[in-house]
């Protein structure tokens, strides 16, 4: 999927824009305070409903207006459209070719999505939440089973928890005790295979960037089934009212040549982790079979500022050749585009084609 146009509506800063995006390398110039970063978060919100900078849909929304409407086209002729009204109760209304959607994954089958930022280095240095989340990137957006067993353990964890915190008998807690055992069993083999999968790219990815070796390995919220962890951790759970083993409390274990990257990495080691990560990511969705679509969108958002010069060129020569990128920047005087880059400049709510 190559994405050939992008309209704002009220989204934001703008009230409307349209921008015409080429194929491969598509670089936004701009000063702070554009909206250079917005462009960027609506192309993920269009493909995935859901924003890499906000859980909250009305920090999308432009002052005064009661809804938001993203549209796209993809290689110039398949439209697709987000409509959304973020009230006390959002909804979503979701088009295809101008044909309403009922069902959230024939809409999101569409496109996929990568998404770089400054703040990225909070995968390795944050709490495991992160770095859950960056395994769930990858998960959600290779099939439909991925989602499926997330939601259905989140549900049954959230019901679970609340029991515990109001010390319901015994019996109305086990009742969730069985669903959440077996959807967090198969959430954890799903995590194993992605890491599995995940973990020999992203290596590959930082040896590009930097000649260091990363190691990424998995540790689940369980040792053993499900069943036994939440039997053996009853009396824990029982005191501190909250369920204490699952997938909720996976992690991923980060070494950088042999040594923890949470603890001793550098500033500028740790963002190239965070590059390899998202570039590993970007060639796992880029080769995996099940999705019969072109590679993901890549959206990189002002990072070029935190890398020097070597490292820059690194990225640039690792994406995935075939896919389409938009990068967001202030200046290009250090940057070296390749020939085939495109160049935007965003300034006063318009796009104008540079190069």
């Amino acid at each position: 999927m190559i994405l050939t146009q992008l309209t704002l509506h009220n989204f934001r800063c703008f009230e409307q824009l349209t921008w015409e995006p080429h194929p491969g390398l598509n670089f936004i110039l701009g000063p702070n305070a554009q909206g250079k970063t917005s462009l960027l978060e609506a192309s993920c919100m269009l493909l995935r409903m859901k924003s890499p900078r906000t859980h909250h849909l009305s920090e999308m929304l432009r002052f005064g207006e009661g809804s938001f409407c993203l549209e796209g086209i993809h290689d110039r002729k398949h439209q697709q459209k987000l409509l959304v009204s973020p009230d006390n109760s959002p909804r979503y209304h979701l088009f295809l070719d101008d044909v309403l959607q009922r069902k959230k994954k024939d809409y999101l089958a569409q496109g996929r999505v990568v998404w770089f930022g400054s703040d990225d280095v909070g995968i390795v240095n944050d709490s495991g939440e992160r770095r859950r989340r960056f395994l769930d990137s990858a998960g959600l957006q290779v099939g439909a089973e991925y989602r499926q067993v997330l939601r259905s353990y989140e549900k049954a964890l959230r019901s679970r928890n609340v029991l515990l915190r109001e010390q319901r008998p015994r019996a109305q807690i086990e009742a969730y005790t069985l669903p959440l055992a077996e959807s967090g069993d198969q959430l954890i083999a799903l995590r194993f295979e992605l890491i599995k999968k995940l973990a020999p790219l992203i290596a590959t990815a930082c040896k590009k960037i930097a000649h260091e070796e990363l190691l990424v390995t998995y540790q689940p919220g369980a040792t053993g089934p499900m069943l036994e962890a939440l039997a053996a951790s009853r009396h824990e759970e029982e005191r501190f009212r909250f369920t204490q083993v699952g997938p909720h409390r996976d992690d991923l274990t980060i070494l950088l040549n042999g040594i923890a990257a949470s603890s001793f990495a550098s500033e500028g080691q740790r963002r190239t982790i965070a590059l390899a990560l998202k570039l590993g990511l970007a060639d796992f969705l880029n080769a995996e079979e099940s999705n019969q679509q072109q590679p993901p969108l890549l959206l990189l958002d002002d990072i070029f500022g935190e890398l020097d010069l070597t490292r820059r060129n690194a990225l640039l020569a690792s994406l995935p050749k075939e896919s389409q990128a938009f990068f967001t920047t202030t200046a290009l005087e250090k940057i070296e585009l390749p020939e085939e880059a495109t160049v935007f400049q965003l300034s006063e709510g318009r796009v104008s084609l540079l190069k």
